[in-house]
Order: structure tokens, then sequence, then C-alpha cells
């Protein structure tokens, strides 16, 4: 488990196209608008924000930011975003790994973490829940590719009691 800088742009370029291909649902973001990026675009976003890589003989093969809110009445709370680890890669605990690197570097400036699953992939809900984090909401028809919806699951960590 490592944070990623600039160096690694190319790897998580690639990493990121593949995680949207085979399941553009459980994204915010389009393939269309990730492959629109510049490798030095990619490499600007992994110099200035906070992602984390997971590592499997040496290849990257799972992946999760976290973003600060920019409004000062929300900085209290980050988001927890792109989050996947390779289907080939799965089973062996990285996803847990890649968790506990978010939260363990939230913990100390951040008051909550904030993340959304898509309704159906139970696998991440449940890696979610067994980390601490609560569902408090639901959105229905969150993400929409063409004429097909996904709900979301909202979910919240707390960090420091209020």
């Amino acid at each position: 488990m490592s944070r990623l800088g600039p160096e690694h742009a190319l790897l998580y370029r690639e990493l990121r196209h593949s995680d949207l291909r085979s399941h553009p649902e459980y994204f915010g973001a389009s393939l269309d608008e990730e492959a629109s990026l510049s490798e030095s675009a990619v490499a600007d976003r992994l110099s200035h924000g906070v992602v984390f890589g997971a590592w499997l003989n040496g290849q990257l093969v799972g992946c999760a930011g976290l973003a600060s809110r920019e409004k000062v009445k929300l900085r209290h709370k980050a988001i927890l975003w792109g989050m996947f680890v390779r289907p080939d890669a799965r089973g062996v605990g990285l996803g847990k790994l890649l968790l506990d690197a978010v939260i363990g570097h939230a913990r100390p400036m951040y008051e909550e973490v904030l993340l959304t699953v898509v309704e159906g992939n139970e696998t991440a809900a449940s890696l979610y829940a067994a980390a601490g984090f609560e569902e408090y909401g639901r959105e229905l028809g969150a993400i929409k590719i063409g004429d097909s919806y996904f709900g979301e699951i909202l979910m919240r960590l707390p960090l420091a009691h209020r």
C-alpha cells in the first residue's frame, strides 16, 4: 500500500480506465471524461490529491482516493472516492488495506468520512460496514447511464465525537 504520486500517473490512468470499463455504474465519472484527461492532468490530480494504490506482484491493482471539501463549513468531512480493486486481485484483503490507509490518513484531519456505494454492490457495502461505516440514506437514480438508473447508498464513518 502506498500513496500514489505524479510518477504513477500512467499506471493509475490505465487502472482507472479499466475500472470504468468493467463497472461504469460504480462511479460518478465516465470513461469518456477520464479518457479526455492528459497524463499531465492525471499527474496533477495525484500531486495535489490523496490517492492510495494497492500493488500485487509489482502491478498497480487497486486504488482509493480521499477528497477534502472546499467550503469552510464542510471541511470537517472528507469523501472516499474511486475505490476499486481489479477482479483478478480480489479476495486477498487489498480492499481492506486500501480502506485502512484512507481512514488512517483521514483520522487526524477530519471528523467523518463520507462515501457512496451503488445499490447491489454488496461486497463493497459489506467491506465499508465492517470498517464502521453506517448507512444514512439512499439516493434513487443517482447515476444514469443511457436509459438505466442506479441508486446509491450513502454511508458515513464518524472519526471524532461531537
